[in-house]
């Protein structure tokens, strides 16, 4: 339904009446789990932890894990956070929030990315467009139009667009856009932040058309991520997310990897039984507006 002041008006109503109470009651035994990337207001980020906190019992995702295999009990209306890609600015600006309130992180990062072999191909168009002057919108449509094509084409039209656009590309991404050094990863672990593979280079799983690679991509980063922690390394994230995205191989490839839970961008609760290596999540952000987190996190849409 498109945004009318009836609407308005009635979102109003939903929320002076106390509606996302009844939502959270509904959905207190379903399991939410937010998905974040970037973070650049701690002020923010820190209202959107003082209403987890208020609503809501954080858990860690070793802790859904077990919830899932032995059925270790969940406390009602749980919430697991979970950060993709690996950006530093999950240290320099979310790290001290999530510390403060108390609440457990997971971060999935892309090997390669960390071991400075590239920066992520998204990044790599939006930064092409905007140094071209060209609008927004524009960068959006291409990235949709790469994520349909086989891997391979998407790797050589990346390598066309700086040129097609009149733009050098960095060697090392620019500071918005750079990853997290390895040193940091291993502090954060010893303060209790988890760790996952986001596989090695962030391709879109089901466009690569051969199994070993796809094995390579899930397999690689999860060694790579246990050769740096130097402790296993069991829950994965998906790139891109939806099903469309991750395909049965991949699937497969997940499950025979030693992996006890991966996470997709599948919107939506989690209950027991729940598939672990399809488990859904909520994507969040900082910048949304505050009644809007509000509903999201309620796992509410309106």
């Amino acid at each position: 339904m498109r945004d009318t002041p009836f609407k308005r008006l009635a979102i109003e109503a939903f929320h002076r009446g106390g509606g996302l109470d009844a939502v959270r009651w509904f959905n207190r035994r379903g399991l939410r789990i937010l998905m974040y990337h970037h973070f650049s207001d701690p002020a923010a980020l820190a209202s959107q932890c003082a209403h987890i906190r208020r609503h809501y019992n954080p858990v860690s995702i070793s802790r859904v894990g077990r919830w899932l295999k032995i059925g270790e009990p969940l406390p009602e209306n749980p919430v697991a956070i979970t950060v993709d890609d690996g950006y530093r600015d999950f240290l320099t600006v979310a790290h001290p929030v999530f510390r403060e309130y108390g609440i457990p992180v997971t971060v999935f990062v892309v090997t390669d990315f960390l071991d400075g072999k590239l920066w992520l191909w998204v990044d790599r168009v939006q930064y092409a467009y905007r140094r071209a002057n060209r609008p927004y919108e524009e960068s959006r449509q291409m990235v949709e139009s790469l994520k349909r094509l086989p891997n391979a084409e998407r790797l050589s039209a990346l390598a066309r667009l700086s040129a097609s656009l009149g733009i050098v590309l960095p060697s090392e991404p620019p500071p918005e856009y750079r990853p997290l050094f390895w040193d940091e990863v291993r502090r954060l672990a010893a303060e209790g932040v988890e760790f996952g593979p986001h596989t090695m280079t962030h391709p879109i799983l089901s466009s690569i058309s051969s199994v070993s690679e796809i094995t390579r991509e899930i397999a690689g980063s999860k060694r790579r991520l246990e050769d740096e922690l130097g402790r296993p390394s069991v829950h994965f994230c998906y790139p891109n997310g939806s099903w469309h995205d991750i395909g049965e191989d991949a699937l497969s490839a997940v499950r025979a990897s030693g992996f006890e839970t991966a996470v997709s961008t599948i919107p939506g609760l989690n209950s027991r039984p729940a598939d672990p290596f399809l488990l859904r999540r909520i994507a969040a952000d900082p910048a949304l507006p505050e009644r809007y987190f509000h509903q999201l996190a309620a796992a509410f849409r309106v």
